[in-house]
């Protein structure tokens, strides 16, 4: 039963998503933490669509961005289309870089639940999500100052002039391409060393789950200089000073979601694309054509948002105040 209730979402993601043809290798990437049965409903999916699959389940990764051991980036590489349905995300790593120069087409499942097979996100029109992923990544090339505020304090201003913006679009039909579902976002990484302001208790958070307590963090230069808080700002300290020095660049990404159907869950992979919010993150961006190598990549999502693009108003309190296609 629970396989056929998720063969709508399996579906999806082989024929419209990847757009898998007959032949091709599709290798699925997961781990012992995640749910089996989402395993074999993409594996059969891929079958019947005539695509040759190999799965391999890892233990799960420590953290976003951590390279999967080296049977598994040698397998990405080889593979045509890549399926990651691990706990943690392997976008921001060289396996992944490495996969989609030799032409892998990446799909993004990471932490997904049974739920989200079909509930939520999934259910998006993925025509209409591309059309304002692609507006609003083409209004980020052409932005040159980005201020990021919430009701909860969160004054964040990031400079972006000369880095072109990613549309994520539900869609990985093309030689190269990383999406996913659920997606839609519109994404880049600001530059390096430029970012000032303050970070204050955002909605959720990579490795930190829901923000529960206080939390404040202060960056200058594009640097993490001051995180202060309760036990949540001691563990984030603690992950940052057993990391390598450029895990304190911030902000490394900044990102629209842009998926209506997306629902606001504790869980960064759905929250984040949600139409209306907006997250940030820390650590490794050269996935998104940054410069910052770290060995790790956290998000930080946030409700209600403001935002300012060149000082004008795309975003006030999580409702768009320009038009969208």
């Amino acid at each position: 039963m629970k396989l056929s209730r998720m063969a709508f979402a399996a579906n999806m993601l082989i024929n419209q998503v990847l757009e898998l043809k007959k032949d091709e290798s599709v290798l699925i990437v997961t781990d012992t933490a995640r749910p089996s049965s989402i395993t074999e409903a993409i594996a059969y999916s891929a079958v019947s669509a005539g695509g040759r699959v190999m799965v391999i389940i890892m233990e799960p990764q420590s953290i976003g961005g951590e390279e999967p051991p080296a049977p598994v980036a040698a397998a990405m590489a080889a593979a045509d289309v890549v399926i990651n349905q691990s706990t943690q995300s392997i976008t921001h790593t060289n396996a992944t870089r490495q996969a989609m120069k030799m032409g892998a087409r990446i799909a993004n499942m990471r932490n997904f639940s049974e739920d989200m097979m079909f509930n939520g996100g999934v259910n998006a029109d993925y025509n209409k999500v591309r059309e304002v992923s692609e507006y609003l990544a083409d209004l980020l090339t052409k932005t040159k100052i980005i201020r990021l505020t919430t009701p909860a304090g969160t004054d964040l201003t990031m400079w972006t002039e000369g880095r072109s913006a990613i549309a994520q679009t539900g869609f990985v039909t093309k030689p190269g391409m990383l999406s996913g579902l659920p997606d839609g976002e519109a994404t880049l990484a600001p530059l390096e060393g430029r970012t000032e302001g303050v970070v204050v208790s955002p909605y959720i958070a990579d490795e930190l789950g829901l923000i529960t307590e206080p939390l404040k963090i202060e960056i200058k230069k594009g640097r993490i200089l001051k995180i202060n808080g309760g036990r949540q700002a001691t563990a984030l300290k603690n992950l940052l000073m057993s990391k390598d020095d450029a895990g304190y660049n911030a902000a490394s990404q900044f990102a629209l979601g842009t998926n209506p159907a997306c629902r606001i869950v504790p869980n960064t992979r759905e929250v984040g694309k949600r139409m209306g919010t907006a997250h940030i993150a820390i650590g490794d961006n050269r996935s998104l054509n940054g410069k910052s190598a770290s060995s790790f990549h956290i998000d930080f999502v946030f409700l209600d948002v403001s935002v300012y693009f060149d000082d004008v108003c795309i975003i006030k309190d999580g409702v768009y105040q320009i038009k969208l296609p």
